[in-house]
């Protein structure tokens, strides 16, 4: 925004320099990026003014700054007005001679309040050289006195203005409303522009007459041969006129005052000084006022310690100076208590809301640079990570380390996955009130939705073999709202290496993936049963923490899946109280180990967390490691049997084993299996 030197010493009695109040400007956090000369000695400061502070896009809020900055007291103009004009009652009606003019308003949520104000019989010529100069120090050209007289006080106040050729507006309405889609106006720059129906427009009976907040229309635009004008000043949602002024590609020294936020409470104060100096330079008598729509609501309040500013800012400010400050700030203040201060904040800083926004300006207005550079204390956390965020962690690494990808899907579904993964619908889960889509209709309550449509995605792409997890939280009653779950999924070819040839793979291979995670997170072997009276679930203590299947072709369908698939979902929340990740370390052992083999025929009900645990109670503490080698079924093998082989490492810790000692070991393990679970050794 461009300030006029010159004219701003008119608000505010300064001597220090441009340059100097630049600098002042600068410190306090309105930026002054350059100052230039003009023919007339008059210098011209371009400002930065940041977002939140659009009370500094006119005069008299630059003024208010540097008021505040330098303990000099601001200049407010000169506003002689004999009467507002007579107030139109709330229905919105005033005469002219034997005509009625109404004012009405369609949208209030776009327009919470418009004032239009009746002049008669002004003399519009062109302004004199003063105003003039002073609109072309802001870079418009001037037009004539009423024109730019509107301007002057936008750029004085802020609050755009904008006046109507009263007898140019048929059916003496002026009604503020949506525009129609596809509507016409042409603007006062002579271009034709074509309205959406969400664009907020004022119309003068049928037609219309200005883009609400943006431009005025050329159909009732003043010129010289204008007697009677409608001087309008209105508040106009700020959201509203920054998407009509994108989409028409139109900007507007009042669209960007309106898209920030102007002063509501400014707005029937800028029409009198805009009538006042109409009257002084125009002539004219002001005939009516209409007022419509909401008025300013009383100043807001907020509490501020000074205990808390000297916190904040590490300094020992007073109570004292603090009251001065936010005196200076042109903010209301009153204390009932020491050391709480009750602020009133007037409706031009709407930027100031909570307790530290006043804290920022006491740090403006003290300077910044006064403000010493310290360093926080800084408390040592022992614990730089969450355990839950170390569990997931180890767990990716560990299913990274087996040849699995991770994938990461959206954290809401639909009914129909859902429906489709599982054959019925979840009831605990929570719905979503104002989804985007349906497929993002509710939370998920699992992870298993999410991991079949990845699957479904390569499949149809030609990558057939796969093998992913996902570590993420599911949501529902059931989970008391929200926990951390693991998904597996594998389908296709296990790749082949020297240990095994390219097969197929199967339950056990989830199994056996699902057996070293547990490992990795130090949960114990002995506490951990999968349990097949409804699908193989999975517990941990006796407490239900997973499951792990093999889809049945019906879901494998919904899907579209070709291929077997088997699925394990982990509840990691419920293990977390379990898991263990510290590291230990142990010796090498010193003594060499003996494996021995064992292949037996058993039946198809006798699970190895059978035979290690009768292996384990027999071998003692000579037992290192049990390796389930191969399960096979065959020709070879009877009905309702299995073929089972694996492998005993044994260890003494203390010697080294003799090839007597190990056989003594190795028969009685062999023989235990035998009487207690009914296999037969091969």
């Amino acid at each position: 925004m461009r300030i006029s030197y010159n004219w701003l010493k008119e608000y505010i009695d300064i001597k220090e320099s441009p340059e100097k109040i630049a600098e002042i400007l600068t410190q306090s956090g309105t930026e002054v990026k350059a100052i230039d000369a003009v023919e007339d000695g008059d210098r011209l400061m371009e400002i930065e003014v940041t977002p939140n502070r659009s009370d500094c896009l006119n005069y008299i809020g630059i003024a208010r700054e540097i008021s505040a900055l330098t303990g000099k007291k601001i200049k407010m103009p000169v506003v002689k007005i004999g009467n507002r004009g007579k107030v139109v009652p709330s229905r919105g009606g005033f005469a002219l001679g034997s005509r009625e003019f109404t004012v009405e308003i369609k949208d209030k949520d776009l327009c919470p309040r418009y004032t239009a104000r009746l002049i008669k019989n002004v003399t519009v010529k062109e302004s004199p050289e003063w105003l003039k100069k002073k609109i072309s120090a802001m870079g418009l050209r001037p037009v004539n006195n009423i024109v730019d007289i509107t301007n002057l006080v936008l750029f004085e106040t802020g609050q755009p203005m904008h006046a109507f050729d009263y007898d140019k507006i048929k059916g003496q309405k002026v009604v503020i409303r949506r525009a129609s889609e596809g509507e016409k106006m042409i603007s006062i720059d002579n271009v034709e522009r074509r309205l959406e129906e969400d664009m907020l427009a004022i119309a003068g009976g049928e037609r219309l007459v200005a883009i609400a907040g943006v431009m005025g229309g050329l159909n009732t635009e003043v010129n010289f041969s204008t007697t009677n004008i409608l001087l309008e000043s209105a508040y106009f949602n700020p959201i509203s006129v920054r998407r009509t002024s994108y989409k028409l590609a139109l900007i507007s020294e009042s669209s960007y005052r309106f898209e920030r936020g102007v002063d509501p409470g400014m707005v029937l104060p800028a029409s009198d000084r805009a009538a006042f100096l109409i009257q002084k330079l125009c002539g004219g008598q002001i005939a009516e006022l209409a007022d419509k729509g909401e008025k300013p609501v009383k100043d807001r309040t907020v509490t501020v310690r000074t205990g808390h500013i000297n916190r904040v800012l590490n300094l020992k400010l007073t109570e004292s100076y603090v009251k001065k400050v936010l005196s200076a700030l042109s903010l209301g203040i009153t204390s009932k208590k020491k050391g709480i201060i009750r602020v009133s904040v007037p409706s031009f800083r709407q930027d100031l809301r909570d307790e530290i926004d006043i804290v920022e300006e006491i740090a403006r207005i003290y300077g910044y640079e006064k403000i010493a550079a310290t360093i926080p204390n800084i408390v040592p956390n022992p614990e730089r990570k969450p355990l839950s965020w170390q569990i997931k962690e180890r767990a990716a690494q560990t299913l990274i380390s087996l040849g699995l990808s991770e994938v990461i899907t959206y954290g809401l579904t639909s009914k129909a996955n859902l429906h489709k993964a599982f054959g019925y619908d979840i009831p605990e889960a929570i719905t979503v009130k104002n989804y985007i889509s349906v497929d993002q209709e509710i939370m998920r309550p699992s992870l298993v939705p999410g991991a079949l449509g990845v699957l479904s995605r390569n499949i149809n792409r030609g990558i057939k073999d796969l093998k992913i997890f996902e570590i993420g939280n599911v949501y529902g009653k059931d989970y008391r709202y929200e926990t951390m779950h693991l998904c597996i999924a594998l389908t296709g070819l296990l790749s082949g290496d020297w240990q095994r040839q390219k097969s197929a793979l199967t339950l056990f291979d989830l199994k056996g993936v699902l057996d070293m995670l547990f490992r990795r997170l130090g949960l114990s072997a002995d506490k951990i049963e999968i349990k097949t009276e409804k699908g193989p679930q999975i517990f941990y203590e006796k407490k239900h923490v997973g499951y792990l299947a093999a889809l049945d072709k019906k879901i494998l369908d919904a899907f579209d899946l070709t291929e077997k698939v088997f699925v394990a979902e982990v509840n990691l929340g419920a293990l977390k109280e379990r898991v263990n990740l510290e590291k230990k370390f142990k010796d090498i052992p010193k003594y060499p180990s003996v494996k021995r083999d064992i292949s037996l025929i058993a039946p198809k009900g006798v699970t190895f967390s059978n035979i290690t645990s009768i292996v384990a109670g027999q071998g003692g503490k000579f037992i290192e490691r049990i390796e389930l080698l191969d399960r096979y079924s065959g020709k070879q093998i009877p009905e309702g049997q299995q073929g089972l082989a694996f492998r005993i490492e044994y260890r003494d810790k203390t010697k080294t084993l003799t090839s007597g000692e190990v056989d003594e070991v190795h028969f009685a393990i062999r023989d235990s299996l035998v009487k207690k679970l009914g296999v037969v050794l091969r």
